[in-house]
Order: C-alpha cells, then structure tokens, then sequence
C-alpha cells in the first residue's frame, strides 16, 4: 500500500487553489469560512494520527475559532488535556505543528488544562480568544467545558466584561487611531475594524439583553454589522494577497490593488481608491458607531433613559441638553432618534433650529452629537447635501480627516478658540472682540468645506451649495450673511499670506474690498486658525501664523483708514465694470489681464472713460528703453492730458517734470502710478506756459528730450537752471514745508511739500529723490494759486519705507528749494 496522503500538504494545496479560483475581491466571509473547514480536516486527521490519548482535544481559538480564516492569517489552536503526562502532550502538540511549520503556515498554539483556561481569564485577549473556541480534534467535552468556565464566569460579572471591552477599545484607538477616517487605517486593530467587529460579537453573545431586558443589537444594526463583516473580510484578504503577508495597514501604494482587486472603478465624482476608502470608511464608522451604542445600551441604568421624543425637534433638544451637561446621551434617546420620519418640507422648525444651534455652541460634546445625527442618518436629513461629503477622504499633504470629520473638528476648534481666555495668540482675542454672531462663526466652521464634493474648485462648489442650506435653516439675514462669506472666503487669508507678496498695497486693496469690514475680517481669521487646527500640525506652522497676522494687521489698517470699505469697494467695482462695458469690443482675458496690472489707486481715481483711452497705451509690453507720450484733450479749456508710459526706475519722474519745464509745458496736477509688473503711468493735467493753446512742436520738444534724458544724452539739470535764471520769482510768499509720514501707509513713506510755485519745482523735489536712491510709488501734485502741495509715496531701493528717522530727506528738500 502506498503512504498515506499528508493532509497538510492537502491543505496547502487546497488554499492555493482556492485563491487561483476567487479574485481577491471575492475572498469574503464564505471563503474565510471555506479556509477554516479545511483547517479543520487536516488537524482532525493530524490528530488523529498522532494517536492523541484520552483526556486531550485540540480546540480552534480566536479567528479561527469563528471559522473566520483569511489568506495569511494565523492558526491559533488551544490543546486541552486533564490528567495527561506532560511529555505526552508536548508530543502531541508538536505532531501537530510541525506539519504547518514546515510549509510555511503560522500557527499559535497554548497547551492547558481547563482550570488552567478558566485561570487565564485575567487578560481579556485570553478570554476573548476562549469565548471563541470551537472543538476540532479528540474530547469534545473536554472543549465544552472550557467554554462552560470562561463563558459563566463573564456572565456573572457581565458589567466587568463589557467595561473591559470598552476600556481595550479606547487604548486601542489611541494607538491604531480609527479606520474610519484615517488615510492610512489599520484595518483590524484601528477603531471601527476587526477586532471592534469581534467585541461587538462578545457582548451580544455572553451577557445577552441590556437593562430591561432590551436588544442590545437591532436588527438594522445587524444588518450594517454583516455588511461592515463582508466587506473587511474582502478588503483584508485582498491586502493579504497584494502583500503576501498578514497585513492589515492600508498604506497609500496599495490603495490602488485592493480597490481593483475589490472592483472599484473610477467614477465622475470619485476615483477608484476614493471610492474603496469612502466604503470603508462608512462601514467602519458603522461600527465604532454601534459597538459605543450597544456598550451604552448595556451598562445604562433604565432610570436614565430620557423621554422618548416624536419630532426632530425634541430629539436634537434632549441631544442638547445631554451635551449642554457634558454627558452621553442615553441609549433609548439614540434609539427614538433614529426611528423619527424625515422632518416634513425643507424648512427647518424653530425647535429644530434652535436645538441644533444649542448642539454648535456646545463645544466637544455638541461636535460628538453632530457625528451621532450623522450615524444615524439624522443630519443629511437636515441639510441633504452633507451626504456629498460624509466619508469623503481628502488627499493633500496637510489633510488627516475625510471632510466631514474635518468639518465636526473645525467647529470643535472653533468653539474652543472662542472660550480659550489662555491661548497666547496676540490676534484672536481682538478677533473674538469684533465678531458679534457667534453662531455665524460656528455654522461657518461646521460649513466651509461642504463644496468638497468631487464636481471641482470646492469654494465655488460651497458657494453655490451654500445659500439653499442658509435658506432651509431659516436663519436672521446677518447671520446667514455672514456664514455665506465665510464658505466663499475661507481660503482668503491662508492663501494670499503664503502665496502673494504682502508688501503689495495693490494686493492689500484688494484683500480688503474683498473683506469690506473688520467683523468679517476677524471671522476669516478666526475660521483660519480652527481650519488649521483641524487640519493638522502642518497647517499652521509659526511661519503661515505670522503672514497670516501680518496680512491680517495690514487689511485692519486699511480698513480704519477708510481707504477700502463696503463703499469704496463698491465703488472700485462699478468702475471695472463700467471699464469693461467700455471695452466690450475687446478680448475679455485682455481687459481682466490690464484690470489685474492696473493699481487700485488708479482704477479709483482715473474715470473709466479716460482709463478706456489709456488703454491702448498701457496696455502692449514696454521695452527697457522705451517712452511712450501720448497727449490728449484735457478735462478743461486750455489744459491737456498728458499720459506717459515707460519702465519704472529711479530719477523718472524728475525726468519727466525737467523736460516738460524746458518744453515751455506747465504741470497743473500730476498722478503718478506703478503697475504690479513694474511699469509707470504718469498722468499729468499742463498747460501751455506762453500759448493758449499747446502747438504740436512743444510736444514734440518735450518727447525729444525726455527721450535723450533716458537716454542719458543729456543734463536736465543744467538745462532747467539756465532756463530758470530769466523766470522771475515767485509773486506769493509761501514758506517751504515738509512733513514725512511713515504711519500713513504700510508700504511706503509719504512726503508731502509745499512750496510756492516756480519752473521746474517738481523736478527739483524729484531729483532729490533720485539723487537718494528713492522710488516714487504714487505722487498726486496740485497747485492752488501759486502755492504747490505735492505728495509722494516713496520707497527705499530694496521697496522698503524709509528708515524710522529720515530727517536727511527733509534736509535735503529744504536745501533745495531754500
């Protein structure tokens, strides 16, 4: 007769052909269940073999022991014996082992008597492993009486069982964190996965009904829990076999296998590893969800059991109260909340809105209550398109939470920001000061994400979103206001600190006509710091928090100034878009791409149909050395517009101002500006200073020599004093003034002098400039009956404000002009 076959040979073979016959993705609990019977036969035929003696059985513990074996899963076997010789056993246990060894499988083993199993009780992986054990080989009862002892034991101190179950599940969270919104879960032990599964199994099976003698598991609760089974039994067994080992972290580069193996496909609105992710990430939440639900269930007191409510409105208000007295709410409360009908209409009752208002002011517990209304599919009821988010994952470098959990930790950062007298930010107790609504700011939190719906940009997605979620609520006009802003804002701030220069006045402006007030100001701040908070430690690192700040003090300045506001920003926008209605003949990307160039300072104070006339000029790039002059009819009788365009350097102005002097062309007024890519736009209002009218050949004069002083062919200097030496004085008295002022802007240094008028004053008080290696940013020249008033904003030549004491510009001001 030939030798007998070897059954762990078999078995190899059998699980081999068991995985070429099932794609991964099918690998759930009939073949985990399949795997296991065929364990089963080769230790029973092992067993057998070695000729156990009476008193012996070899029994299947933990996954094993609930026929629930994955592809690289271990084999955990529990020899029992009573009154055995110890030599007899450990020869036992190695004909038993040895086969597995020797082809690779992993197999744990514990040899004791069932004393010995009732004794190990202590640790409750022990005990939980025991509640499992399944008889497979020799005395079966030999194995029932181990069960007996573990089980009765646990059912006499139900209340010790289930407290450990749910201290294990804390420390276990802490250390796997959850697989409910992590990126990168531990599939078995991190919160809402196997092993939460299993604990859920322990106490329905060993201390049966809760207080009353009430379910502890539902039959909906059942249901999700078969699902969430299935589905980990696939996700893992597909993780084992892309790893060919028993893993169970679902890092980022195998996301992509096991969504294939598990036939997710890309979608419209959500790719392939999303969708894997946003799966489990639902069943794992299910879970956590119901394993909290039924510990809750059981060791609640039937005292405690709040009154069932009938509405939405009485429930989110009993749900407030249990969180407004930093408690649990009770399990029969949870239970009567799930079971309510989807309120009726669209618009929320005042009950229901004011309760859900008490859950946002309620700090930590209100923020648990709203992932309670979302595990029980309360809160999309009340505002649909939370479902677009719930278990959406986020894939950026500073992101660790799908949406919706960021959106529940940035209210929780938001309420605690508000209250947190001992944070040390030197800005969020302004902050807090000037925001008068609250809720606004905690809706607004809960909110500004809820445009990551996979449709595209999620800040024009969250505006568009936003209103009918406000309108639903039914909330008063400045609250709903001011939590609309803050969806189509949120990025405002972040962004522009970390991507923009900020010693841009223009960028400032725009910064501030965007924000109009300093509430609205102080809520993108204070929502940028909960944001960052619930984003993670890389989102708010010192250097972002200080050009935050620095954005925010210099947006705060201009709006006390008053030079943006609601008005002002209203206006600049009218003018833009007068500005575009007058050039609807042209390209539209050109007209924003000169709009975006053009200085606000400009754009407010040049009327849109002189801008329309100046586009033609500004507009094309403007080489090194070129000089535009353009000359146009001029707001009044005998004055002419005077619009010269050339790249921006020091010493320009004077330029321009010494060759008009020599040109026989008088300045009336003059605004000079610079655009953002570095181009000057110098508009002056002249007049002729012998003729009414200006002949074409002092244009043309004073093209010529503008034209050789950039050049550099040619001393103006020289030239304006000769040209002033048959010039009588000045006819008024007026002494020479200069004031500097380094407070007035954030961005340059502004000088103002006023003099009496006289040939070439202005070139005079530019040279000076230029002689110092000042830039002029922005100059507004006016002369009022012989007694000039100039202004200038000027910079350093590293674009800095002059330094705090800059008395050696006034000196040399007053020098000249003495």
């Amino acid at each position: 007769m030939g030798a007998a076959p070897d059954p762990v040979g078999t078995l190899r073979a059998e699980y081999e052909a068991l995985e070429r016959a099932y794609s991964a993705g099918h690998h759930g609990v009939w073949a985990a269940r399949r795997r296991a019977g065929l364990v089963d036969v080769a230790i029973a035929e092992l067993f057998a073999r070695a000729g156990a003696p009476p008193g012996t059985a070899v029994a299947a513990v933990g996954g094993y022991g609930r026929s629930l074996l994955l592809p690289r899963s271990d084999i955990d076997l529990l020899i029992v014996h009573e009154g055995v010789d110890g030599d007899v056993v450990s020869g036992l246990a190695d004909a038993l082992l040895y086969p597995f060894w020797n082809v690779g499988f992993d197999v744990g083993h514990a040899v004791r008597t069932p004393e010995e199993c009732e004794r190990a009780r202590d640790r409750l992986d022990a005990e939980a492993a025991m509640l499992d054990v399944r008889a497979v080989g020799g005395e079966p009862s030999l194995v029932a009486d181990v069960r007996r002892r573990v089980s009765s034991w646990a059912g006499r101190d139900p209340r010790r069982f289930v407290a450990a179950i749910r201290d294990d599940a804390a420390r276990r969270a802490d250390r796997f964190g959850s697989s409910a919104h992590l990126l990168e879960p531990d599939l078995k032990e991190g919160s809402g996965g196997w092993r939460d599964l299993h604990a859920i199994e322990l106490i329905v099976g060993v201390v049966g009904p809760g207080a009353g003698g009430t379910a502890l598991l539902r039959s909906r609760e059942r249901d999700a829990l078969d699902g969430a089974l299935e589905f980990l039994a696939r996700a893992r067994s597909a993780l084992h076999l892309e790893t060919r080992k028993p893993s169970d972290r679902l890092v980022l580069d195998h996301q992509p296998a096991i969504a294939a193996a598990m036939g997710f496909e890309d979608e419209p609105r959500l790719i392939a590893i999303d969708g894997l992710m946003r799966a489990l990430f639902e069943h794992a939440r299910q879970v956590e969800f119901t394993l909290r639900t039924v510990i809750a269930r059981f060791l609640e007191e039937a005292s405690e059991s709040a009154t069932v409510p009938t509405t939405t409105g009485a429930a989110l208000g009993a749900l407030a109260d249990a969180a407004e007295a930093d408690r649990e709410p009770a399990a029969a409360l949870l239970d009567a909340t799930e079971d309510l009908d989807p309120p009726e209409g669209g618009a929320w009752t005042d009950d229901e809105r004011s309760a859900f208002l008490r859950l946002l002011r309620a700090g930590p517990r209100g923020s648990a209550s709203l992932e309670i209304l979302d595990r029980l599919g309360v809160l999309d009821r009340l505002i649909p398109a939370w479902a677009d988010v719930r278990c959406r994952p986020q894939r950026d470098p500073y992101h660790r939470f799908t949406v919706d959990t960021h959106l529940t930790a940035t209210l929780g950062a938001m309420g605690r920001i508000l209250v947190d007298e001992t944070d040390d930010d030197p800005v969020r107790a302004e902050a807090v000061k000037q925001v008068s609504d609250r809720d606004a700011l905690l809706l607004g939190s809960l909110l500004h994400d809820i445009g990551k719906t996979g449709e595209g940009g999620h800040v024009a997605v969250g505006s568009r979103v936003i209103g009918p979620i406000l309108q639903r609520i039914g909330l008063p006009d400045h609250t709903a206001s001011l939590v609309r802003f803050m969806v189509s804002q949120h990025l405002l701030l972040p962004d522009t600190a970390t991507r923009r220069d900020l010693s841009d006045e223009d960028l400032i402006l725009d910064v501030a006509a965007a924000v109009g007030s300093q509430e609205r100001l102080a809520a993108l701040y204070l929502l940028a710091r909960a944001d960052a908070e619930a984003t993670g430690p890389a989102a708010w690192t010192p250097w972002r928090a200080t050009l935050v700040r620095e954005l925010v003090a210099k947006v705060q300045r201009v709006l006390e100034r008053g030079e943006m506001g609601p008005e002002v920003a209203g206006e600049l926008a009218a003018r833009m878009d007068r500005l575009r209605d007058l050039l609807r003949d042209a390209p539209a990307d050109e007209v924003d791409r000169f709009l975006s160039r053009m200085p606000r300072s400009y754009l407010l104070t040049v009327e849109p149909d002189r801008v329309a006339r100046h586009v033609a000029t500004i507009a094309p790039p403007v080489g090194a050395r070129e000089v535009r002059a353009v000359h146009l009819e001029g707001a009044r009788a005998g004055a002419s517009e005077l619009l010269v365009v050339a790249r921006d350097r020091p010493g320009l102005l004077s330029w321009i101002a010494g060759a008009l002097s020599l040109a026989g062309l008088s300045i009336l007024s003059a605004q000079v500006f610079t655009t953002t890519d570095g181009v000057a736009v110098d508009v002056f209002a002249v007049e002729g200073a012998w003729e009414d009218e200006i002949p074409e050949r002092r244009w043309r004069e004073f093209r010529g020599m503008l034209r050789r002083a950039v050049e550099g062919t040619i001393s103006l200097e020289y030239r304006v004093n000769e040209k002033r030496r048959w010039y009588p004085a000045p006819s008024v008295t007026v002494p020479v003034t200069v004031a500097i002022d380094n407070g007035a802007s954030d961005f340059a240094t502004v000088i103002e002098v006023g003099a009496a008028d006289r040939l070439g004053l202005l070139y005079d008080i530019t040279r000076v400039f230029a002689d110092l290696g000042l830039d002029v940013h922005l100059a507004k020249v006016a002369t009022y009956e012989g007694r000039v008033v100039d202004s200038f904003y000027v910079r350093d030549a590293l674009g800095r404000k002059l330094a705090d004491d800059p008395a050696d510009v006034e000196r040399a001001v007053r020098r000249e002009l003495a």
